[in-house]
């Protein structure tokens, strides 16, 4: 099959996208238009559209494969809205928020459903069938994950249970979309091995940075939802590790306290730093990928390293 170009196959994507979220249900409709009027980055789409090409697949795997991991991905906020109490979701009122916890949860069911669904549109059945099971384990693994992180305490994760907790939340929905391409590529056992080693690291470094975000871009004097919501965040963790469990107790019921503490400590910098070395290890490492799949985990790494520096320069 001859190859387009990923802007094409990215348009074709986004056609699929938007006939999975038309629905007949009047109150599911409006519920997926609500979830779906901000489409984010797409950033497993062109891992899934770029990985495939790279390693010949067809390009109509491709598409339905990034379509399956756009899907999961938007079931998988929804979810994650309601189990951390997120308000906000993409510059606007989440879909629990807005609608209820119900309707949320209705909502991402039904996208897990139309992502099992949308394989079953991939013609080669062998592809069906290794990208069916790929899509059933990454699921339970996103489970086991959240089921982890909504029964963390707040203030009792050390360094490596936090390592542990961010990797099981973050890195399957990266692997997701390039592993799936692997498989059906048919790669040798030790790509997928060394592939997951990498996105574990890249999982790693990504929800750092989504916990630095969380804290430090503050546009109004309210506590930043980590903090309100006493949900685990790297800052927090690390702030833990070089307290008294008399500070961590003060703090913990002064959290206008904790937030300042944390805007004028160099907690920040240290956590840049250890993202700088995550990123370090995954560029010594990327030499086990095949050859051309190594742009794509590069970019992904210095996407990453712009997000964090733009910390760097505060502190």
């Amino acid at each position: 099959m001859m190859f387009i170009n990923e802007s094409e196959s990215l348009s074709i994507v986004k056609k699929h996208l938007a006939m999975s979220f038309d629905v007949d249900e009047k109150n599911l409709s409006q519920w997926l238009n609500w979830h779906g009027r901000s489409e984010g980055k797409l950033i497993r789409s062109h891992l899934a559209l770029s990985t495939g090409e790279a390693l010949g697949v067809s390009t109509h795997t491709a598409i339905i494969w990034a379509v399956v991991c756009e899907l999961i991905h938007s079931a998988s906020l929804l979810h994650d809205d309601v189990c951390d109490s997120d308000e906000i979701r993409r510059g606007k009122v989440s879909v629990w928020k807005n609608f209820g916890i119900p309707a949320a949860i209705c909502t991402g069911d039904y996208l897990i459903a139309e992502s099992f669904r949308k394989i079953t549109e991939i013609e080669q059945g062998w592809h069906q069938n290794i990208l069916l099971g790929l899509l059933s384990g990454t699921v339970k693994e996103i489970v086991f994950g959240q089921s982890v992180d909504v029964n963390s305490n707040f203030l009792g994760l050390g360094w490596e249970e936090y390592t542990k907790l961010a990797t099981a939340k973050t890195s399957p929905l990266i692997c997701l979309p390039i592993i799936g391409m692997f498989k059906c590529a048919e790669l040798e056992e030790p790509y997928y091995i060394n592939l997951r080693k990498l996105t574990d690291d890249l999982g790693l470094a990504y929800q750092i940075v989504n916990d630095l975000e969380n804290i430090l871009i503050n546009e109004s004097n309210e506590i930043p939802t980590d903090i309100k919501f006493e949900r685990v965040n790297a800052l927090i963790v690390c702030l833990k590790e070089i307290s008294s469990e008399k500070e961590i107790n003060f703090l913990k019921k002064n959290k206008s306290e904790l937030k300042q503490y944390l805007l004028s400590s160099n907690i920040a910098g240290d956590l840049i730093l250890k993202i700088d070395n995550i990123l370090q290890s995954i560029k010594n490492s990327i030499h086990l990928m095949p050859v051309v799949i190594r742009p794509i985990i590069f970019s992904l790494s210095e996407e990453i390293k712009k997000r964090s520096h733009q910390f760097a320069h505060a502190n």
